[in-house]
């Protein structure tokens, strides 16, 4: 019978206050296994308690994303003056995909220092986004794999199927517009749909890279084989950030109309306000990623190894205790 199994079904939540999370000297959360509503509540309670720690940590994402959607801004005009409609659409696809790839390695490297960070907090020690940074430097080749590797295994099927939908365009093929419409649908679908599934299942590779000590490929398999039984919370976690971040969106349509309205001579600063927005959005919402995610991690650990994560959050950070484990090694089996 699995610690899961045994654990009660019902339990009272604990309180969770901001002042609580910093109390000197030990866990200011209690290490237990959480329902999904007490993981949803540990998660923004620790986000209140250090919001600048975690803010800090998502806007070094959220500047770099700024940077590249500025570039790709300027790119994206010079093409549509110079070659038209069709081929800045097609550019911006392109581009799309280009961010991605490079955006996901900081992320992955950020979402390692939150994961530090969080270990800090929950053993009483005050830590700062700079050094969350400094102390997991060391393994950024790590973790850029590993987000590369989450990336192209949530975009490879989208990107094989607009490929495919791409060539029947090509001078002598005939298609209606209606039928390329169609061919682009489900390749939204069916893409989109087998990427959302793949980024779930990998989604706790950072955080097992940072505890366990694993490689690129050994934290992979590690994440999947977590995933199972919980990816219906991790797509809690996500749907909840995305709700925020479409809260962000409708903040944003006014100027996407006023950016409709304006003589093209206005667009670029229009638009630049605008992603000045979204990079304001990104890092207010972002961490509730990155904390909810590292807190399922825990939770498998306990529900399903009862792992000493104690032990493991003092080794992540570099701290030697009697019952710990080596740095970057994994808890002791139940």
């Amino acid at each position: 019978m699995t610690l899961r199994e045994e654990e009660p079904s019902a339990r009272p939540v604990e309180p969770l206050q901001p002042e609580e999370y910093r109390s000197a000297g030990g866990v200011a959360h209690r290490l237990r296994p959480l329902s999904t509503g007490e993981l949803l509540d540990r998660t923004f309670a620790i986000y209140r308690a250090d919001f600048w720690l975690f803010a800090g940590l998502a806007a070094l994402v959220g500047i770099f994303n700024l940077i590249l959607n500025c570039l790709q801004l300027l790119i994206h005009r010079l093409v549509l003056v110079e070659h038209g409609l069709r081929m800045a659409a097609l550019e911006a696809q392109i581009a799309s995909l280009v961010m991605v790839l490079l955006v996901l390695p900081v992320y992955a490297v950020v979402q390692a220092g939150s994961v530090y960070a969080l270990c800090g907090e929950y053993r009483g020690r005050g830590v700062t986004a700079g050094a969350a940074l400094q102390a997991t430097s060391g393994g950024w080749l790590r973790y850029v794999g590993i987000g590369l590797w989450q990336g192209w295994s949530t975009v490879w099927l989208f990107v094989l199927l607009v490929g495919a939908v791409l060539l029947t365009v090509i001078p002598g093929m005939e298609l209606s517009g209606k039928q390329v419409g169609l061919g682009l649908l489900v390749a939204l679908v069916g893409g989109g749909g087998y990427g959302l599934i793949a980024y779930i299942r990998n989604s706790l590779a950072i955080p097992v890279a940072l505890m366990e000590g694993t490689g690129v490929r050994a934290s992979m398999r590690r994440s999947k084989t977590l995933a199972v039984g919980t990816k219906g919370r991790i797509f809690v976690v996500l749907l909840i950030a995305g709700v925020l971040y479409l809260v962000g969106g409708v903040i944003d349509a006014p100027m996407i109309f006023f950016i409709a309205r304006t003589p093209r001579e206005e667009h670029l600063l229009a638009q630049v306000f605008l992603l000045l927005m979204r990079f304001t959005a990104h890092m207010l919402v972002s961490p509730v990623v990155l904390i909810g995610l590292t807190l399922v991690y825990l939770d498998q650990r306990m529900w399903l190894e009862a792992a000493d994560l104690t032990g493991m959050m003092g080794a992540a950070l570099g701290e030697s205790e009697p019952g710990g484990v080596s740095a970057g090694g994994a808890g002791p089996e139940p």
